[in-house]
């Protein structure tokens, strides 16, 4: 070997030992990170103890030898690439091929920008349209509206699967890929466009944005006595805001409650176990389980059982934390459950701070109702099942835009079909006729808004005020609720 060729090897050994030493490092600072700051994250894991123990040197060596060859790989791709390619380009790739593999869309490795979205999303206010996703077989898929949002006031559906944000095919990306696309400044536009199940073309709107602030809990006292509390999601404040409304309604006597968890896609363990506390007897909310079925920790109840009957509302948009709380009332019998299947998703994320502002959003457990049901993937079947009558349902197809006479699409259509319902002479044929523009014209002069026979922003939102009331008026589910808590009563 010649003295070259000699330099050459030893400079190749002392690099390789320096990247040996450097990842030895970084996952020793990781470490510690973590045992110093992973009590201050939302979803706290009681882990079970480590499969290694102290001084067991062959599993360290055989760890070593496996982490040899990608090593050898990063040097060599840093130093002999025809492109030059940082080091931190190649590890980021890693982490993210790596966590790619799992194929859980709730798993992902969470770069700088996504991580402060994470916390936005925790902290309960961010600015953008006000949707809940999901990945479902590769496509972003709305979960629900949020209440008073843009997302809402545009007309998306739960169920409608995003395909395009700003003219960009988005189908194949991650959550928070589509969440960093769909958030940006207040005021700014995005373009939305979304297929809906019995919809044959695509449906686009543009939304702007909004800073989106979450009220989360809705309270009001119903005839005969009857409270009623409707819970759209889960954040910092929903616990306690609940506890508030549900003690004043106690205060007026009343006499039975309903807790709608309709289009509820989920959010904080810790506040919906909050929720079950105020309502459920002494006993489990729910277990969290490992891969292997075993129990990491059950969240219990100290509470004792109320004097009046609870009827819990769910359907196919009740996800995660409202399916928990749904079904520790149903396997503990002290509520009725009643609507239709809901969504199957009881699976536990994780979120870990790492380096460089980075983080990992990682599925560690699944939760199990009382009883030991596992109900991810499975859905919550009601006590009581109730669909809403099928007139109805065409009804939550929202128009998305301003309309004219002689515009032709799916918008239209959706606008005929809210105005034959409050009963104007006009059929659903998808075009912007002498009819249509006559039944607006009817419903603005009703309303005392402007006569003009064209579907502007003022319009569509009485529009919208009015169908919510016919839709409160029909609503079968809420009728069977109550009609349970009077037998009961």
């Amino acid at each position: 070997m010649t003295e070259k060729t000699r330099l050459k090897v030893g400079v190749f050994s002392l690099k390789r030992r320096f990247i040996v030493m450097l990842a030895v490092v970084l996952v020793l600072s990781n470490l510690i990170t973590y045992r110093a700051t992973r009590n201050a994250y939302r979803w706290p894991v009681n882990m079970p103890p480590a499969a290694v123990e102290n001084g067991d040197d062959n599993v360290a060596e055989e760890k070593s030898a496996e982490l040899a060859a990608f090593l050898e790989v990063l040097s060599i791709l840093e130093d002999r690439y025809l492109d030059e390619v940082s080091q931190e380009e190649l590890l980021t790739a890693a982490i993210q091929g790596m966590v790619e593999s799992l194929d859980d869309p709730q798993t992902s490795f969470l770069d700088p920008s996504h991580w402060e979205e994470m916390m936005i999303t925790i902290d309960g206010s961010f600015s953008g349209i006000g949707v809940e996703i999901n990945s479902v077989d590769d496509y972003i898929t709305i979960i629900s509206p949020i209440r008073n949002t843009p997302g809402e006031r545009a007309g998306l559906l739960a169920g409608d699967r995003i395909v395009e944000v700003d003219g960009e095919d988005i189908v194949g990306i991650t959550t928070m890929e589509a969440v960093q696309l769909m958030r940006g400044p207040e005021g700014t536009p995005v373009t939305i466009t979304v297929e809906r199940d019995g919809v044959d073309e695509p449906i686009t709107v543009e939304i702007i944005r909004e800073s989106i602030m979450l009220p989360s809990v809705f309270p009001k006292m119903l005839e005969s006595g009857i409270g009623y509390i409707e819970v759209t999601n889960f954040d910092e404040h929903t616990g306690e805001t609940f506890r508030e409304a549900l003690l004043e309604l106690e205060t007026e006597d009343m006499g039975g409650l309903i807790l709608d968890l309709r289009d509820n896609p989920g959010g904080l363990l810790n506040e919906a176990v909050k929720i079950a506390r105020e309502l459920l007897p002494a006993g489990p909310i729910t277990h969290m389980v490992d891969r292997d079925g075993e129990i990491l920790e059950t969240y219990q109840s100290f509470g004792t059982e109320k004097p009046y009957p609870i009827v819990v509302l769910v359907n196919g948009a009740s996800a995660s934390a409202s399916e928990i709380i749904a079904g520790a009332f149903q396997d503990t019998g002290t509520a009725t459950v009643v609507g239709t299947k809901t969504y199957g998703k009881a699976t536990v994320q994780h979120l870990e701070g790492l380096a460089n502002s980075t983080g990992l959003r990682y599925t560690v457990a699944k939760y199990q109702t009382p009883n030991g049901r596992d109900i991810n993937e499975v859905g919550l079947e009601p006590d009581v099942e109730v669909e809403l009558p099928e007139e109805l349902r065409v009804l939550f197809h929202r128009v998305a835009r301003d309309l004219k006479p002689g515009d032709e699409d799916m918008n239209v259509q959706f606008l005929q079909q809210m105005l034959k319902s409050l009963d104007y002479n006009v059929n659903d044929t998808g075009v912007y006729d002498s009819a249509t523009e006559r039944a607006v014209r009817s419903f603005q002069n009703e309303h005392g808004l402007n006569a003009t026979g064209e579907l502007n922003l003022e319009t569509r939102t009485q529009l919208n005020e009015e169908i919510d009331l016919l839709l409160e008026e029909n609503d079968t589910q809420m009728q069977k609720a109550v009609e349970v808590i009077l037998e009961k009563m």
